[in-house]
């Protein structure tokens, strides 16, 4: 199971790696302002389709690096979950800033773990949040032994996180939180 957020800023809402069924929810979502995903791994985009029925002018965004990751149940991994699911939905490149009603969402490329992973980094007044899908967790990283998985790519992508303020608070795809200056000094891959 991996870890789906919404993320309430402002006035906007985001879901972020739409892991989890709207109808399990068990209190109404505003409306959406965008859906955010970080990797094409079917953990992290199994429900996109209900989120994108339930939330129509929600944007999505996902990097076209893991495109093709979607149309093959092998490389999205929905193997592992004993079904063969492969995805079409319309999404957009997330890069640079992503700007919203009242906010920025800074966009990451992080690949390792696939080809086309992103952080999303959203600042609220003095809090910095992370969100990492597999790229980093508390006390280790994202494996490198699938399609488009590369290890010499993400220790660069660790380098880049463990140079953002070390107050940041780090909201991994699978596992608890954590903060980059306790993964800087504890995590070993950022050693």
């Amino acid at each position: 199971m991996s870890n789906m957020f919404l993320a309430y800023v402002g006035n906007d809402v985001f879901v972020i790696d739409p892991s989890v069924s709207p109808d399990a929810l068990k209190y109404d979502v505003p409306p959406v302002s965008a859906i955010l995903i970080t990797h094409g791994h079917y953990d992290h985009i199994k429900y996109v389709d209900e989120w994108h029925k339930e939330f129509p002018k929600a944007p999505i965004y996902m990097h076209p690096d893991d495109d093709c990751l979607l149309g093959d149940a092998g490389a999205n991994c929905s193997y592992m979950d004993g079904i063969n699911k492969v995805f079409d939905f319309p999404h957009e490149k997330p890069e640079g800033t992503l700007s919203f009603r009242n906010v920025e969402v800074n966009v990451i490329k992080t690949p390792g773990h696939t080809m086309g992973s992103v952080c999303y980094m959203f600042t609220d007044g003095s809090e910095i949040c992370l969100f990492t899908g597999d790229t980093v967790f508390a006390g280790s990283v994202g494996r490198t032994d699938m399609e488009g998985g590369s290890f010499e790519l993400l220790k660069g992508s660790i380098e880049k996180i463990g140079r953002l303020p070390s107050e940041t608070r780090i909201y991994p795809g699978h596992g608890p939180d954590s903060t980059v200056g306790y993964e800087v000094k504890y995590n070993p891959f950022f050693s």
